[in-house]
């Protein structure tokens, strides 16, 4: 009977320091600047996405089984356990407690409840709603049509069209749908766009194919009882990117959309999810700067095409008259610096540009994948005013 209780006694350590570990992980993950590589960013977006929950869940173990073995030679085990578990619950609502002054200073509050609201994160398209809205060479570019419930209305609706993230080589349309059944709920038309990827296509390519799908959406507005003239662009991440890219460079025949019949590719306004605003800067923090991939991508070097890095940069676009513009980005982002943001919104500011910048504490890339994190939550009715003010003005 003794070596049984001895066994489940150093079971119980074991399961201590387990847990101690995962925990100890945890807040590297959520909370220590990591290198830019694909498994570390993916592993530190899901968890800073997910961090009320999952370091909360961490703990609570640790505290449930340290009176098993507080009273043994293995109280050190029960130690480390209290205090790794109590620093990951404190940690759990740190972030939270930060996001609540940015929702203040907006005039609203934060629901603790809803960080379990779910997943924004589609595995692939939704091809009920899928057409063609190209042909460029041998690719067919699509969209998803995203309508609000009912009869069209009397007067045409404004409309947003969406540009997925994924680094520029990944991702697909309708990728976060959750935004788009959003915006329905609140009369928008969404227009959910794909575009060719990396490493077939260059970035100028990719904005080429957006301003197409502008011009697309423009041409059968009356279609789908749309007001060409309140069309918003709104993307995220390398989507973010290209839509900002896309909206200052509409009157420019460089990039030019590739589809003929696009004339016109502007836009309202434009919104940007924690989207890249200098490509120079990006690339210049990856661990081979000089890959051919990247050159491939940009069309050369900084140096032989600085051309192509200017009209990718949004940053670097910045006029007076530029479409209004909503920025959205994470204090903590460890994909996309947050500095990207504060610089084009300097630049913005420095040019007299209509612009609204709101950095959401503590906040990572994709933020908006939780659909009920304290950072979408405080995206939405930030979103829903800026909508307001430049589409129903």
């Amino acid at each position: 009977m003794a070596l049984r209780r001895s066994v489940g006694r150093w079971l119980i350590v074991a399961v201590l320091l387990l847990l101690a570990a995962l925990e100890t992980l945890l807040l590297v993950l959520v909370f220590v600047p990591l290198p830019r590589r694909p498994l570390l960013a993916a592993a530190s977006v899901l968890a800073g996405s997910w961090s009320t929950a999952v370091l909360a869940a961490a703990a609570l173990p640790g505290f449930l089984l340290v009176r098993a073995v507080w009273h043994s030679r293995a109280r050190w085990a029960a130690w480390i356990a209290l205090v790794t578990s109590a620093a990951a619950l404190l940690s759990a609502f740190a972030p939270y407690a930060a996001a609540w002054r940015t929702a203040y200073d907006h005039g609203e509050g934060l629901a603790l409840a809803d960080q379990f609201a779910g997943s924004n994160y589609a595995l692939e398209p939704d091809r009920d709603r899928s057409l063609v809205y190209a042909r460029v060479g041998r690719h067919r570019l699509k969209m998803d049509v995203w309508l609000p419930p009912g009869s069209a209305p009397r007067t045409p609706r404004p409309a947003v069209v969406w540009v997925h993230g994924g680094g520029w080589e990944s991702g697909h349309r309708s990728q976060t749908p959750r935004w788009n059944e959003w915006l329905n709920d609140r009369g928008y038309a969404v227009f959910d766009i794909e575009y060719r990827l990396a490493p077939r296509a260059t970035q100028l390519q990719q904005i080429s194919d957006v301003k197409c799908a502008i011009g697309w959406v423009r041409g059968h507005a009356a279609e789908y009882a749309v007001d060409p003239d309140r069309i918003v662009l709104a993307g995220t991440s390398a989507g973010a990117n290209l839509a900002l890219s896309a909206a200052y460079t509409a009157r420019d025949d460089r990039p030019r959309a590739s589809c003929p019949a696009s004339r016109d590719a502007s836009v309202r306004a434009v919104v940007s999810f924690y989207g890249p605003t200098d490509m120079a800067g990006m690339i210049a923090g990856q661990e081979n700067p000089g890959d051919p991939a990247v050159r491939r991508f940009m069309g050369g070097s900084y140096r032989s095409a600085s051309d192509s890095f200017r009209l990718g940069s949004p940053a670097q676009l910045v006029r007076a008259d530029v479409p209004p513009t909503l920025l959205l980005h994470g204090s903590h982002d460890r994909i996309v610096p947050v500095e990207q943001a504060r610089e084009l919104d300097k630049r913005l500011t420095a040019a007299g540009a209509v612009h609204e910048y709101v950095e959401i504490p503590w906040a990572d890339h994709a933020f908006d994948y939780n659909w009920g994190n304290w950072g979408t939550q405080i995206a939405r009715p930030v979103l829903a005013r800026f909508l307001r003010s430049h589409l129903h003005s």
